[in-house]
């Protein structure tokens, strides 16, 4: 693998891509490494190669796809889990270089490259009056985002973040560069909404705009005998949220050694009109916080104004089960035997843990149907659902072993709660996923069928189902 590896960076350097080629010892390198969101993410290529331009992406995989061994893609690098967007013995090819955002009036779209963050897209186009269908946090990346679905705060009033976009750049694996949008290559437009790096390498999005106003809301901490009533104002906001599609809502608990021996509980709520006491968090507000921060922003300033840390050993399990309060409970009283067992095993210091609810009712995919559907298969639920995170954080290489058990521990017995009580809804949200979990498998069948058919089209030689082991592969279901 190491001998193959190397005559990758040797083929790309004989290729006269030798100037966009990072090895271990160049400082660039490194910092590219070091860039990379969560520490266990970062593997270790034999050599990165940073691409400036679409040309640059199409020589590169010319190059690639034909030389012996493997290699990895990564935008913006925001992954969670080792192998997302990056490998050892092998190269990856780095979109980080390439960050132009440009708006066009006309068109009322921008155009972005993967190597851009949100807050960079909001902060353009801000500047003309316009707002964007993104990442909640400003440090998320543009493609991952976007090609695995993208919950945002305004999924309620325009989709998920793929359904806003309009057309996909896309370089085959032959070098060919292919734009996808409604007319032009359909097939592979609606693919590449929840498909993710099955078909190509985008290299540029552009995306629906539309007219902005500042935001209001942020996040409020409660004392731990609140779960009850939020609990129920989270299932009560979940039902009505179709009612109020601007207004968005999530439901923490968090363990954080900095923040005391406790468990937190916090809320965060958005009224993306910017409306004070917006009427929908009525029930939400009522309950008495401890201490909030709630206040009227620009998006750009809300995604950055509450970031989880970077460099430290992430591990995400996530699921989706219907709008029941006894099953928030559940998960609820299951973390909190997670954090005792984790405390018995590890010094209170060493480990950090979130576990989040967020409103996924029914409604939000007729809002994807209407803007030409996507692969996600959630336009086949009726039920309102609640989408779960569960992150488990370690501050040392040593303890994430015994994390990932707790984390794979805790995910499993949701599921098996949410089954038994018929409350199991079966999707698995791409973006939040462990690597050991299989979304894709969790689309329907149809939609599976649908992208194995148009992976094969694009990519008939099967490079990124063979040479990329990264990712989430649909010629792994």
């Amino acid at each position: 693998m190491a001998n193959e590896a190397n005559a990758q960076c040797d083929a790309l350097v004989a290729a006269g891509l030798g100037s966009l080629v990072l090895f271990p010892s160049d400082s660039a390198y490194a910092a590219r490494e070091a860039s990379y969101w969560a520490a266990n993410a970062r593997l270790g290529p034999t050599c990165i190669v940073q691409p400036k331009t679409t040309a640059d992406v199409s020589k590169v995989l010319l190059v690639l796809s034909i030389a012996p061994g493997n290699f990895a893609v990564r935008s913006g690098g925001h992954s969670q889990w080792a192998g997302g967007s990056d490998i050892h013995d092998g190269v990856t090819i780095d979109l980080g270089a390439m960050r132009n955002a440009s708006y066009d009036a006309t068109t009322q779209l921008v155009s972005v490259q993967p190597g851009l963050s949100w807050v960079d897209v909001y902060e353009e186009v801000e500047k003309y009056g316009r707002g964007v269908t993104g990442g909640r946090e400003s440090t998320v990346g543009i493609a991952g985002f976007l090609t695995g679905g993208g919950n945002s705060y305004f999924t309620g009033r325009y989709g998920f973040g793929c359904d806003e976009v309009a057309n996909f750049e896309v370089v085959l694996a032959t070098g060919q560069v292919v734009n996808a949008n409604k007319k032009t290559n359909p097939d592979l437009w609606k693919a590449l909404k929840g498909g993710s790096g099955n078909f190509g390498i985008v290299t540029r999005f552009d995306l629906n705009t539309f007219p902005s106003t500042d935001v209001w809301g942020g996040m409020s901490i409660y004392n731990s005998s609140a779960t009850e009533p939020l609990i129920k104002a989270l299932v009560d906001f979940t039902s009505n949220n179709k009612n109020y599609p601007q207004d968005a809502h999530i439901l923490i608990y968090q363990y954080d050694p900095t923040a005391g021996s406790d468990i937190i509980v916090a809320t965060s709520i958005v009224d993306t009109y910017g409306v004070v006491n917006a009427p929908a968090f009525a029930e939400i507000q009522a309950v008495q916080p401890l201490v909030a921060d709630l206040e009227v922003r620009t998006m750009s300033n809300l995604a950055s104004a509450f970031v989880l840390p970077a460099n430290q050993r992430n591990i995400w399990f996530t699921l989706t089960f219907k709008n029941d309060a006894a099953v928030v409970q559940k998960v609820v009283d299951l973390h909190e035997q997670l954090v005792a067992d984790l405390k018995a095993a590890l010094p209170a210091s060493d480990f950090a843990t979130r576990c989040l609810f967020q409103p996924l009712p029914a409604f939000f995919a007729d809002r994807s149907v209407a803007q030409g559907g996507n692969v996600l298969g959630l336009d086949s639920q009726k039920d309102d659902m609640i989408l779960w995170l569960g992150n488990g954080v370690v501050y040392s290489e040593a303890n994430q072993p015994l994390m990932q058990s707790k984390m794979a521990a805790w995910s499993s017995a949701i599921s098996s709660f949410a089954k038994a009580q018929g409350k199991d809804v079966g999707f698995v949200y791409l973006n939040y996923a462990d690597g050991s979990q299989d979304p894709l498998s969790t689309y329907g069948s149809a939609n599976i069928a649908f992208i194995r058919k148009v992976a094969a089209k694009y990519d008939p030689l099967a490079v990124f189902q063979r040479k990329v082991p990264g990712g989430f592969k649909i010629s792994r279901i």
